[in-house]
């Protein structure tokens, strides 16, 4: 099978991906016309089936439009893409209608891939498996958290989840790690956007705390959660993400939180020169070894 990586693969989880899977890779020919348009090209024949990877950050709406020449071109070409690998997979947050007049972008972004019979998608830890799966997609959803943690090197006494509905993502690390696991209690303003952290009663006296997540942004909910146990005698807290879409913004609001480290996955690109407490752990091993399950190559 022959693997296709488009612009958006960070260049450390493609030299994972070839040196630990040994993939047979193929790299299109891009080019953007003046007006801004996208040229892609496959400059080799292709058969039978391929796999495409793309990850959708930064510049999620430009990596969209390129993931869709690509399969475009690959059914060109006479072969079929057989299944998606996402490292990160934008607009997936918006799975349902909260407000009147608000559309389903999950919906809106990916229905349309149906139409080339792309009926599997590989993705890294997505936001909402079900409103891929609604669209009628097989979804691998990969949990990297435990593997995160692990290469940190890190020692925690209690794995919390920044709100209830991120519960079985601790569940999963506290199981591995045999330490207990907890959520805090989050709101977010469906209008302004503002998160406040409630004061859930937590007994995190001279603990070590791992808070694990999906997606670090603003990193205004990392950075509150950490007051909050800071305030409440955590000894040191770290943060174990699958996603980091960091700007100087959100480094600079995690920094002021004071936690130890950031543990993230190299699922996107991500700014030069991070300073010492973030530590990017490569994931193609995971994501090889679950391909690897159900696809011979």
């Amino acid at each position: 099978m022959i693997f296709i990586y488009l612009s958006g693969t960070p260049n450390s989880l493609a030299k994972g991906f070839e040196e630990k899977c040994g993939w047979k890779v193929l790299r299109p020919i891009n080019k953007v016309f003046p007006d801004g348009e996208q040229y892609i090209r496959l400059p080799e024949a292709i058969a039978g089936n391929v796999a495409i990877i793309q990850s959708l950050y930064p510049e999620q709406d430009r990596k969209i439009v390129e993931l869709y020449l690509a399969v475009e071109a690959v059914s060109g070409r006479g072969a079929r893409t057989k299944f998606l690998i996402l490292p990160y997979t934008a607009y997936t947050r918006q799975d349902k209608r909260f407000l009147e007049g608000e559309p389903v972008s999950t919906k809106a972004v990916y229905q349309n891939l149906r139409l080339f019979e792309i009926d599997t998608i590989v993705a890294v830890d997505v936001h909402s498996i079900q409103s891929l799966t609604s669209l009628g997609f097989k979804v691998h959803n990969i949990l990297p958290h435990s593997h995160l943690l692990n290469a940190a090197g890190e020692k925690v006494d209690l794995v919390l989840a920044p709100d209830r509905g991120a519960l079985p993502r601790a569940m999963e690390v506290a199981k591995t790690f045999n330490v207990p696991c907890d959520y805090i209690e989050k709101f977010r303003d469906r209008v302004t956007g503002e998160i406040r952290i409630d004061r859930k009663e937590l007994n995190v006296s001279g603990m070590s705390v791992a808070i694990v997540d999906d997606i670090i942004s603003t990193g205004g909910t990392i950075a509150k959660a950490a007051h909050a146990l800071y305030n409440a005698g955590a000894k040191s807290v770290i943060a174990v993400v699958s996603h980091s879409l960091l700007s100087l913004e959100s480094i600079d609001a995690l920094s002021s939180s004071n936690i130890s480290k950031l543990v993230t996955a190299n699922t996107v690109s991500m700014p030069n020169n991070l300073p010492k407490w973030i530590q990017v752990v490569d994931v193609s091993s995971l994501i090889c070894s679950e391909i690897s399950k159900w696809v011979s190559y």
